[in-house]
């Protein structure tokens, strides 16, 4: 009877530790999953904040909580795609830095958010790979020059290069610097004789001003067109028309060359021509903001319905029956006089203008900033 009671004993004993391991089991797995789903959601936060240093330390830490987990390394791989990236256009290896944001474009299994950060910076890296090809085919043709007929745009471009916040660049400063030197040498010592100087000035006027043949011209205009109409409302087409052919042209080449599409053109012709870009991205009641000014009354929102080509062919036309505020922007109600055929124009303060028929119909879009 005793040994009986001894055994039922053990095993009471027995089955006391193994639920007790099993529990520890279970709140261990618990504790393990916790820690890994909080560094997951600590990671994304801050790729959301564009500190990428610190989402790699903690998809590092869920990778730690479970090292074959296929998610994190992912995360992982794209953020780490990111950081090289940025790193390698500081360091000036702007072509490694658009084969190291490719790749990480294609990384499967990441995150959206990650994916959409990668797919910026690829852009961004395909158009500063095409703004330093150019200029370096540009330094090295003007290095050529020997009679001092430079191209007055590009050695102001060249005299202008903040290498601070274009370090892309910075392989060709020594290029730049070069060429800076040489063409003021020459410049200084054309300006000793008045008839060498004045020479030299009309060379110079000449390269400022050149023309572009008519087949250029008219490729250029398509240009500023698809520009002005792949992202409608993007875009200031008053400002775009002052922009220089040869500008248009050469952003288009710049381009091609870097793989790029109409976007890439048109941030490449931004980059000097700012004011091409329309205000659409922050409050336009921010005074800090390029572009901004104060929310339009309802009679500076009427003027800028000249922007529409619509309402400049139709004013005469057209009556204005009412009004309406809406918050950011105006609505107007119109009709043609006899009430044929009426509508809405809206002006909104981000810049863009537009007019509607009755039945919703769009008629024209365009932008007033």
């Amino acid at each position: 009877m005793k040994n009986w009671w001894k055994t039922i004993s053990l095993i009471s004993v027995l089955g006391a530790l193994v639920v007790g391991l099993a529990a520890c089991g279970k709140q261990s797995t618990s504790h393990q999953n916790s820690g890994y789903d909080s560094a997951i959601s600590n990671g994304l936060n801050a790729v959301a904040d564009n500190k990428f240093d610190k989402a790699l330390t903690y998809f590092d830490n869920a990778l730690t909580q479970k090292p074959k987990d296929t998610k994190a390394k992912a995360y992982r791989k794209q953020t780490q795609a990111y950081l090289d990236t940025q790193a390698q256009l500081k360091a000036g290896e702007v072509e490694k830095a658009v084969t190291t944001v490719a790749a990480g474009t294609k990384i499967t299994g990441g995150a959206k958010s990650l994916k959409t950060k990668l797919s910026d910076l690829k852009q961004t890296a395909k158009t500063d790979l095409a703004e330093y090809r150019q200029l370096k085919q540009d330094v090295s043709d003007q290095l050529k020059v020997t009679d001092g007929s430079y191209d007055t745009g590009i050695i102001k471009q060249c005299q202008h290069i903040n290498w601070q916040k274009k370090p892309y660049l910075k392989k060709l400063k020594p290029d730049v610097d070069k060429l800076l030197k040489q063409a003021g040498q020459q410049s200084n010592s054309s300006s000793s004789s008045s008839s060498s100087s004045s020479a030299t000035s009309s060379s110079s006027d000449s390269t400022a001003t050149k023309t572009v043949s008519s087949a250029d011209h008219k490729k250029a205009e398509q240009m500023r067109h698809n520009i002005f109409e792949a992202d409608q409302g993007t875009y200031v087409w008053s400002e775009l028309e002052k922009v220089p052919d040869t500008v248009v042209l050469q952003a288009e080449n710049q381009s091609e060359a870097a793989g790029g599409d109409v976007g890439t053109t048109g941030s490449i012709i931004a980059k000097q021509y700012p004011n091409i870009k329309s205000y659409t991205d922050a409050s336009s009641d921010d005074p800090n903001s390029p572009g901004a000014k104060d929310y339009l009354n309802a009679d500076e929102a009427k003027q800028e319905l000249s922007a529409l080509d619509f309402y400049n062919k139709n004013q005469s036309h057209i009556e204005i029956t009412g009004q309406k505020e809406l918050g950011d922007a105006w609505e107007f109600t119109w009709s043609f006089k006899g009430g044929s055929m009426g509508g809405t124009f809206t002006v909104e303060n981000k810049g863009i203008v537009s007019a509607e028929s009755s039945n919703g119909n769009q008629i024209e879009m365009k932008t007033w900033r």
